[in-house]
C-alpha cells in the first residue's frame, strides 16, 4: 500500500499558529510533523511507499517520492495524488499535521477488512483513510464533518467501513492550545522537542 501525505506550505496551512508562532517557527513546525508522520508511515510493515505532495518539494523528507501540486488544498492535491495510483493498488492517506500517530494505528487501518477505514480528526474531520482500491470513494477532508461524510459515501457506495479512533491520531497541531497538548503527552518525536524549545523560550519571554 501506499501512504499519501499532503502538506501545505506554512503560510498558506498553518496560519491558526501565528499568534504564537512566528514565520520561522511555524516553517520549523510543518518540517517537523512531517518528519515525524513519514517516519511513522515508513515504520509500518503494510507501507510500501510514501508519497508527500506539496507546493514545495523542499519540505519532503529525503527518501520520499515527491509530488507537486498547485497549492489549491488537500482535496485538489489528492485528487490529482490518487490518479497516480494503479487502480488495483490500495491508498492510505494521513494528513502530515498529526505529529503522534504510530506505525501499529496506521497498519491497523491499512489491515483493516474492510474497502475503507478512516480515522477521524478531534474536530470530526479525517485525519487518515485507508482506501482499497484507491478509488472507492472520493474522500473527504479539510472539512469539519469530513468522517461522517465519508461514512455517508461508503455506505452509498455500498461498500464496507471502519472506523478506527485512536487519541494520538485524532491529535493534530492547528492551534496554540494543540501545541501545549501535544507538547504534554508520553512520546517522543521530532515535533515535541521542538514544542519544548520553542513553548520554553516563549514562557521565558512573557
Amino acid at each position: 500500500m501506499i501512504a499519501i501525505v499532503p502538506v501545505n506550505t506554512p503560510e498558506r496551512g498553518k496560519r491558526r499558529l501565528a499568534s504564537a508562532f512566528s514565520s520561522h517557527e511555524r516553517e520549523a513546525l510543518v518540517r517537523a510533523m512531517l518528519t515525524d508522520v513519514v517516519a511513522a508511515c515508513r515504520a509500518a510493515p503494510a507501507v510500501e511507499e510514501v508519497l508527500v505532495v506539496s507546493p514545495d518539494p523542499t519540505l519532503a523528507p529525503a527518501g520520499c517520492t515527491v509530488l507537486i501540486d498547485d497549492g489549491r488544498g488537500h482535496a485538489a492535491a489528492l485528487e490529482r495524488a490518487l490518479e497516480q495510483v494503479l487502480p488495483h493498488r490500495g491508498a492510505l492517506v494521513v494528513m502530515a499535521d498529526c505529529p503522534l500517530v504510530e506505525a501499529a494505528t496506521l497498519d491497523r487501518l491499512a489491515n483493516s477488512g474492510a474497502p475503507v477505514a478512516v480515522g477521524p480528526a478531534q474536530d470530526g474531520g479525517t485525519n487518515a483513510l485507508a482506501l482499497r482500491p484507491a478509488d472507492v470513494i472520493e474522500p473527504a477532508f479539510g472539512l469539519i464533518n469530513g468522517a461522517q461524510l465519508i461514512v455517508e459515501r461508503a455506505n452509498a457506495a455500498g461498500v464496507g467501513l471502519e472506523i478506527i479512533r485512536n487519541e494520538r491520531l485524532e491529535l493534530d497541531l492547528d492551534t496554540p492550545e494543540d501545541a501545549r497538548r501535544i507538547s504534554e503527552l508520553d512520546s517522543d518525536t521530532a515535533t515535541q522537542r521542538l514544542l519544548a524549545t520553542l513553548l520554553q523560550s516563549s514562557t521565558r519571554a512573557r
